[in-house]
C-alpha cells in the first residue's frame, strides 16, 4: 500500500483513535512489570507512548515472520527479499524511535518532580518513573542486542561452511559486532530501577539494586567478553597477521571468561534463553580448545621453519623445510633456470661438429615475409637491432 492510499489512511486513523481511547480509559498498558516490580503507568502521555510502541512491535514481529518465511521459499527472487528486508528495517527503526519517545517523556516527568520536596508520595512517583524509564531502555537495548547478535551468528554460520573458512574480514566484522554488543550489555547492567519503593531514596541516579536482573546482565557481559576475545584471538592467528603469542593469550582469557560465564548463567534459573546460551557456550569452548591446538602448532612451525631460499618443489624433494601458509610454493620454474655445468674439453669438440653459421639470407627472407615492414626496413638485416 502507498502512503496516499485512502484505505491505508483510514486504517491508520482508526488505529490512532483506538490507541487514544485505550490510553484515556487506561484499559491497556496501565501497568508494566520490570525487575520483579509491578509499576503503574498513571499519565495518559506515557500510556499512549507505550501503546504505540506495543503496536509498532507487533507490526515489526509480524513483518519479520513474513520475511523469514519468504526467504525460506526458493521461488522468491533476490529483489523481493531485498524489498522485504528494507521494509522490516524501516519498521525496526520506527520501533526504536517509539522507545526513544517514551524515554523522553519519562525523563521530562522526572525533571518536573526533581523540583518538588522529597516525601513518601513524591518518592513513590519517582520510583514509578525510574522503573518505567529503565523498562523502556531495557526493551530498546534488548532489541538492538538481539539484532546485532543475529547478524554476528549469520556471518559466522555462512562463512564456516565455506572451503576457506572465515577470512580476516569476516573475523573483523564478528569482533566489531561483539564489541558493540558488549557496550550495550554494560549499558543494560547500568539501567536504573529495581529494589522496592521503601528502599528508594528519591534519587534517580542511585545505582541499581542487586537483584536477579543485575546478575543476569553481569553473566551476559561475561559471555560477550568471552566471545569478543575469541574472535580477536582468531584475528591475531590469521595467516596475514600471525601474531601467535597474542592469540594464545586471548584464547586463554576467552576460555576463562567462558567458564565463568557458564557458572553465572547456570546460577540464573529465570534467565530468558539461558539453556540455549549455555549450549552455545559449550560449543564455543570446544572450538576454543581446537583453535588453541591449531595456534600452538602454527606457532611452533613458524619458529622452526627452514627457509626454502626460493627453490621450487622439484629442487627440494628430500629437504625437510616447512614453507609458511602465506608463501607461494612453486612446483617448478617456468622456464627452467640456467645452471652452470662442468664439462670436459672433448664435449666442446663434439659440439663443434654440429655448430654451423646462421642461415642469414634465409632468416632475412622469413622476417620480410612474416615480420613488420617498418621494423624490417629499419633493421636492414638480421642483426640490425644491435645498431639502434
Amino acid at each position: 500500500d502507498t502512503p496516499n492510499d485512502p484505505l491505508s489512511s483510514k486504517l491508520s486513523s482508526l488505529k490512532a483513535q483506538t490507541l487514544q481511547t485505550q490510553a484515556t480509559t487506561g484499559s491497556s498498558m496501565s501497568h508494566i512489570v520490570f525487575r520483579e516490580n509491578t509499576i503503574a503507568v498513571e499519565t495518559k502521555e506515557l500510556r499512549m507512548a507505550l501503546l504505540k510502541v506495543q503496536d509498532l512491535k507487533g507490526d515489526w514481529e509480524e513483518d519479520a515472520k513474513t520475511s523469514n518465511s519468504s526467504s525460506s521459499n526458493n521461488n522468491n527472487n533476490n529483489k523481493n527479499k531485498n524489498a522485504n528486508n528494507s521494509g522490516s528495517d524501516a519498521k525496526f527503526m520506527s520501533l526504536l524511535s517509539g522507545y526513544d519517545d517514551a524515554i523522553s517523556l519519562a525523563n521530562r516527568e522526572l525533571k518536573q518532580l526533581a523540583a518538588l520536596k522529597s516525601g513518601p508520595a513524591v518518592n513513590a512517583k519517582k520510583f514509578q518513573l525510574v522503573n518505567i524509564l529503565g523498562y523502556c531502555k531495557y526493551q530498546k537495548l534488548k532489541l538492538v542486542m538481539g539484532r546485532n547478535e543475529e547478524w554476528a551468528n549469520d556471518i559466522i554460520r555462512r562463512n564456516k561452511t565455506k572451503a576457506g573458512g572465515m577470512t580476516l574480514k569476516h573475523l573483523e566484522e564478528a569482533a566489531h559486532l561483539y564489541d558493540a554488543l558488549l557496550q550495550d550489555g554494560r549499558a543494560v547492567a547500568a539501567i536504573p530501577g529495581g529494589g522496592s519503593p521503601e528502599d528508594f531514596d528519591g534519587d534517580a541516579a542511585t545505582p541499581a539494586a542487586e537483584d536477579e536482573f543485575l546478575l543476569e546482565a553481569n553473566a551476559n557481559i561475561l559471555r560477550l567478553r568471552s566471545l569478543r576475545c575469541y574472535y580477536l584471538a582468531q584475528m591475531h592467528a590469521a595467516p596475514a597477521v600471525h601474531e601467535y603469542p597474542k592469540a594464545l593469550a586471548l584464547l586463554d582469557q576467552a576460555e576463562s571468561l567462558a567458564l565463568e560465564a557458564s557458572e553465572e548463567i547456570g546460577a540464573c534459573e529465570k534467565m530468558e534463553g539461558g539453556e540455549d546460551l549455555l549450549e552455545r557456550l559449550e560449543d564455543v569452548l570446544e572450538e576454543m580448545r581446537g583453535e588453541k591446538c591449531r595456534v600452538l602448532a602454527a606457532s611452533y612451525l613458524s619458529k622452526h621453519r627452514v627457509s626454502s631460499s626460493g627453490r621450487c618443489l622439484l629442487e627440494r624433494l628430500h629437504d625437510c623445510d616447512i614453507p609458511s601458509a602465506a608463501e607461494a610454493v612453486q612446483l617448478m620454474h617456468v622456464p627452467p633456470k640456467l645452471e652452470p655445468m662442468a664439462c670436459k674439453p672433448s664435449f666442446f669438440d663434439v659440439a663443434l661438429n654440429y655448430v654451423s653459421d646462421y642461415p642469414v639470407e634465409e632468416l632475412e627472407r622469413v622476417l620480410e615475409e612474416h615480420g613488420d615492414e617498418k621494423s624490417s626496413t629499419a633493421s636492414r638485416g638480421f642483426l640490425g637491432w644491435f645498431r639502434r
